[in-house]
């Protein structure tokens, strides 16, 4: 097997492995510690957080969110998602040329520009299978890039978690849609974007309750893992797990013969 090849696999193999590696960390509260919670220093006030916002989540949140889904049809339900996702889409794109991507930033702009367009002002997604991928930029990444690298957990009430250096990007991605719809966007255009938001994410939290004795240690490792993902656009630098994996995959075909 050449080089090209053996690379691909081999990440492909130890993304799988991180990734079964961090549901084993979500499942074991005993692993709950200041090697898994190093940038969780204030955890127990995070805690009572994701506790109170846990509570109104299951009792408000959840039955209302799975009633919008029962009650819209599905071509409304997705054209609602659609329109909200095409206006992240400019705040990507900012952020984008933030962080001297132009290429990420122009697909995104074209993105908005051809869902906006021919895509009925975002209700429908053409740009997607048009090859036209959400780059997902955000503030908190352009301040990574930056160089703020490493930054305290902070579970924030009803909002969810998030970083210290990740905080501002609650505010400027609400920017957006009232810098282009002024008084339009009232509070019940910001609370069907949550709704819909929430509906889209009933089977991520099925899984976490499914898969998660502790879940807030599965929240709070799980979103870490996640921003450590899109701060490298999907190829986080080399840590002691992979070079662990990289030798032992390395080795197991220098050990196969040939042919």
């Amino acid at each position: 097997m050449n080089r090209g090849p053996r690379r691909a696999l081999r990440r492909a193999l130890r993304r799988a492995a991180a990734g079964a590696a961090l549901i084993l960390q979500g499942a074991c509260a005993s692993l709950d510690g200041p090697e898994y919670g190093v940038h969780d220093l204030n955890e127990r006030l995070n805690r009572q957080s994701y506790a109170l916002s846990d509570a109104v989540d299951r009792n408000f949140l959840v039955p209302v969110a799975k009633s919008y889904r029962r009650i819209a049809p599905d071509f409304v339900e997705t054209g609602v998602g659609n329109f909200f996702a095409n206006l992240s889409s400019l705040d990507s794109g900012a952020n984008g040329l933030l962080q001297g991507k132009p290429e990420r930033a122009g697909t995104d702009a074209l993105r908005f520009l051809l869902n906006s367009t021919v895509g009925l002002g975002g209700l429908i997604d053409v740009a997607t299978p048009a090859g036209l991928q959400h780059q997902g930029e955000d503030f908190g990444q352009t301040l990574a890039v930056w160089g703020w690298k490493n930054s305290r957990f902070v579970y924030v009430p009803m909002l969810g978690p998030s970083t210290v250096r990740d905080l501002p990007t609650l505010a400027v991605g609400s920017l957006i849609p009232r810098l282009l719809f002024g008084g339009a966007y009232d509070l019940r255009a910001a609370a069907l974007s949550v709704v819909s938001a929430r509906s889209q994410a009933l089977a991520l939290t099925d899984a976490r309750d499914a898969s998660a004795l502790d879940a807030y240690v599965f929240t709070r490792e799980a979103y870490m893992q996640r921003r450590n993902f899109l701060i490298f656009d999907g190829d986080p630098p080399v840590d002691e797990f992979d070079e662990f994996f990289d030798e032992s995959f390395d080795e197991s075909f220098e050990e196969r013969p040939e042919g």
